[in-house]
């Protein structure tokens, strides 16, 4: 990849900042990542750094504590928004992720993209996006897997409808690997998955997560198109969607009936 110009852009002048405050503080990126402060993977720092993923504002502040900065990656967000706009609010749910001990969703339109294969992944997000865009998101969404390798990753609990498993995207070749993959991920024992059949009286308006801390109350992400969903604070909304997953699950096939289900539509395409 060519050396970003940090007379290019805010986002360029930021990435390049990174990587020259992060050297001079004589730290890897990993090191950098594995800061208490900010807590994300070298591999997200090294996406940073090369401008193929926005920073956040909590990510800009963590790295002001880590290199004992005075509001200057704070102060760079800041233009580079007002350069760019806000980046998708999907950003800052990955970055909720990073940080969570669990992760509970319910998804009506396609497979998570935490349980997605790079080629499901660029067909869903080629079709709204330019070229360079869908790089950078395809990017982040396998990035944000990351969780699920780590030493300790959180608790994964997914409910689809059974549309999800059923969608033909790309391909049936593709649609085929990407079930195969999701029913590879269901025998790791930090992950369950169950389908809500397509008869199932229950009718949610659109797809949301709950995130899951060990030492804060839960916070709510309800998804929008292009990535601009809402983060939702601890509070009476996100009890709410607390109530709706419980009452989703309920009518969920059993995670062995959910497997059976899968391998059936696998098999049929």
């Amino acid at each position: 990849m060519p050396e970003l110009d940090p007379k290019q852009s805010a986002r360029a002048f930021y990435a390049r900042a990174l990587a020259r405050e992060r050297t001079r503080a004589s730290l890897t990126q990993s090191a950098l990542g594995a800061h208490p402060a900010v807590m994300v993977s070298g591999k997200l720092i090294g996406h940073i750094e090369n401008g193929r993923r926005p920073p956040t504002l909590r990510i800009s502040k963590a790295f002001d504590k880590a290199l004992d900065l005075e509001e200057h990656f704070e102060a760079l967000y800041g233009i580079m928004v007002r350069e760019e706009g806000e980046p998708p609010a999907i950003y800052e749910y990955f970055d909720l992720e990073t940080r969570a001990s669990s992760i509970k969703t319910y998804d009506c339109l396609w497979i998570n993209g935490l349980l997605q294969t790079e080629e499901t992944a660029r067909e869903i997000l080629s079709a709204a996006h330019s070229v360079d865009k869908a790089d950078e998101f395809v990017a982040a969404r396998m990035e944000r897997q990351e969780i699920l390798r780590r030493e300790t990753p959180p608790w994964l609990m997914i409910a689809m409808d059974e549309f999800c498993i059923r969608r033909v995207v790309g391909s049936r070749e593709i649609t085929r690997r990407q079930l195969e993959h999701v029913l590879t991920m269901m025998q790791e024992p930090n992950i369950n998955v169950v389908i809500v059949p397509a008869g199932a009286p229950i009718y949610p308006a659109g797809s949301f997560a709950l995130i899951g801390f060990p030492d804060s109350a839960d916070v709510g992400y309800v998804e929008a198109a292009s990535g601009h969903g809402r983060t939702l604070a601890p509070g009476p909304k996100v009890k709410g969607l607390a109530l709706l997953s419980d009452r989703i699950a309920s009518m969920a096939l059993p995670v062995p009936d959910s497997e059976k289900l899968i391998r059936t539509v696998m098999e049929e395409l």
